[in-house]
């Protein structure tokens, strides 16, 4: 079939390119339109549900709080997505979260500064990327490996920082950005709507975000046409280890508390948020917009379970059927049974 007029349409997640042969109507290629939106759609055929079956649903109080509850596997997503993108992954974002936010809390707890404390935290969490980067891109070391082993030092450096102590008490400003409002609006919400604008930019807008996706598809063909592979792959280690920090200071202020034992196994919600998000586990496909749209996918069913009045001991069920649905979309939409 020769191609021989693009169209453009737009989606929720920006314009995008569909391919018409002559004489081809443009309705036959619905299908395909659907499909690449079809996280998004699912989201809000699930808001759209929740506010008509729950009552409680639809209040001020629990909007506020399902947005709020977005925010810290949001932020964590943007910089997964990027790692993701380039065919690695990173199991330690909570793990520096953890140890950024015990940092932060001993100095602000000894009277220092919050700014001072905000800029250790920022420079913990780079750290963790960058040692996570020099593992991965130059000494070439498994991704997995690696971040499997910065994700139990970071839980251990996070429990001897306080001997398993959790710090409480900050001052105001901190729990204002990480539970306060502006109008209807979460501080944090609109932090992480911040970043999340930053990020599209950079992925989509930048010579940085194209070598990202073009050595997540083709490391060699990216090598060949001069980009330097190794600073790139180490510099989105960087991003993700920012984000963490980012996200430490606001976890932080929302539970006015820093504790060694908080979020454990976050790291799983965002890596499936991402994928579910349209970011592809083999590399060379990232979709930032789609990583909101996964999370809010998994704070939805969350907070569907609890206003259901689903048991406890079901919700890790849930969580594991996420994953394994999230895994097998990518699969599916990557092609790979076919290929094989």
């Amino acid at each position: 079939m020769t191609l021989s007029a693009t169209q453009l349409y737009r989606s929720p997640l920006g314009y995008g390119r569909v391919f018409f042969s002559e004489g081809e109507c443009p309705l036959k290629n619905i299908k395909a339109i659907v499909a690449g939106q079809f996280i998004f759609l699912f989201m809000v055929a699930f808001f759209v549900f929740m506010a008509v079956v729950s009552p409680q649903f639809r209040t001020h109080y629990n909007l506020f709080n399902l947005w709020l509850d977005a925010v810290i596997t949001g932020i964590l997503g943007i910089g997964m997505t990027f790692v993701i993108t380039t065919a690695g992954i990173d199991l330690s974002v909570a793990s520096n979260l953890v140890f950024s936010a015990m940092i932060g809390a001993i100095l602000m707890s000894r009277g220092q500064g919050v700014l001072l404390a905000f800029l250790v935290m920022l420079a913990v969490g780079l750290g963790f990327g960058l040692f996570n980067g020099v593992m991965v891109a130059r000494l070439k070391m498994v991704p997995f490996i690696v971040t499997l082993g910065t994700l139990s030092l970071g839980r251990g450096l996070a429990m001897l920082s306080t001997r398993a102590k959790s710090v409480y008490g900050f001052p105001e400003i901190v729990t204002r950005i990480g539970s306060g409002e502006i109008g209807f609006f979460p501080v944090a919400g609109l932090i992480m709507a911040f970043l999340y604008v930053v990020a599209w930019y950079v992925l989509n807008r930048t010579v940085f975000g194209r070598s990202v996706y073009l050595v997540g598809s083709n490391p060699r063909a990216a090598r060949l046409s001069g980009i330097d592979v190794e600073r790139v792959k180490s510099l989105v280690y960087l991003v993700s280890g920012l984000c963490a920090a980012i996200a430490a200071f606001i976890q932080m202020g929302r539970l006015n508390a820093a504790k060694p034992n908080m979020l454990y196994g976050l790291e799983l919600d965002v890596v499936s948020a991402v994928v579910l998000g349209g970011t592809s586990l083999f590399g060379g496909k990232g979709n930032i917009l789609g990583t909101l749209w996964g999370t809010m996918v998994i704070v939805l069913i969350r907070n569907a379970m609890v206003l259901f009045g689903v048991s406890v001991y079901y919700h890790q069920v849930v969580k594991g059927l996420v994953i394994l649905a999230a895994v097998l979309i990518d699969i599916l939409r990557s092609g790979v049974l076919k290929k094989r």
